[in-house]
């Protein structure tokens, strides 16, 4: 369970099965389970969220949209670093992938000569591969012990000792007791500290979403692969 630096990032909202829990404790594999059946929504499930990552004096924002649906998916995010805007996409839609990036230039940058360059990345594949924004909600599998505590109106639950070395070794979610809704998550990774929150959850997403319209990114290099 190998997380990018994004976190997610940080959604396999889709996945099949349960799983096998080891040492976790009943409670918290029965609030795992429910939330991630109530995420699991056949009409399909929208996640906004607000991704923040720190290490030392550097500090910023992601904002980030997900969708899924029987198994296709559409992550679009941006954020600002240095004073510059960053734009991605990452898109399936069962027989396709695609990622794209934009850097907004600054103002004055196109008087230096610099020019824009945005790449449409298009992949055959019947696959997706992880995302920047994917939450694996089979991940409370790769650990080997998980503690909960109540927090006004969440549940709290804290994993620890990995079973991978390659896993941050403690990850804190919190889960809306009524609702059953992950609304946080967060670890460090490299030095960083991330935490992913969610500010809404959409049931009901549109299929037209997840076709690719390679209209919509005008003046983007296209590779195909």
């Amino acid at each position: 369970m190998k997380k990018s630096l994004w976190m997610l990032i940080t959604i396999l909202l889709f996945c099949g099965h349960i799983g096998v829990y080891g040492q976790i404790p009943d409670e918290v594999k029965d609030m795992w389970i429910a939330c991630k059946k109530k995420m699991n929504n056949p009409a399909g499930t929208q996640l906004n969220m607000n991704i923040h990552m720190s290490m030392l004096i550097f500090k910023t924002n992601m904002q980030v949209v997900v969708s899924g649906k029987g198994g296709k998916s559409l992550m679009k995010g941006s954020m600002k670093i240095m004073g510059r805007e960053f734009a991605m996409e990452h898109g399936f839609d069962g027989q396709q992938e695609w990622k794209y990036k934009h850097l907004k230039l600054k103002e004055g940058d196109e008087e230096k000569g610099k020019e824009r360059k945005d790449t449409l990345f298009i992949t055959k594949t019947n696959k997706k591969s992880a995302g920047n924004a994917d939450i694996d909600f089979d991940l409370i599998e790769d650990y080997q012990k998980a503690t909960v505590k109540q927090e006004g109106r969440y549940h709290v639950i804290t994993l620890s000792k990995p079973k991978s070395k390659d896993d941050p070794k403690k990850i804190t979610i919190k889960i809306d007791k009524e609702k059953s809704l992950l609304r946080e998550m967060s670890y460090k990774e490299s030095g960083a500290r991330i935490t992913m929150t969610i500010t809404r959850v959409t049931f009901g997403v549109n299929d037209n979403i997840f076709m690719l319209d390679t209209s919509k990114y005008p003046g983007a290099i296209i590779v195909r692969k």
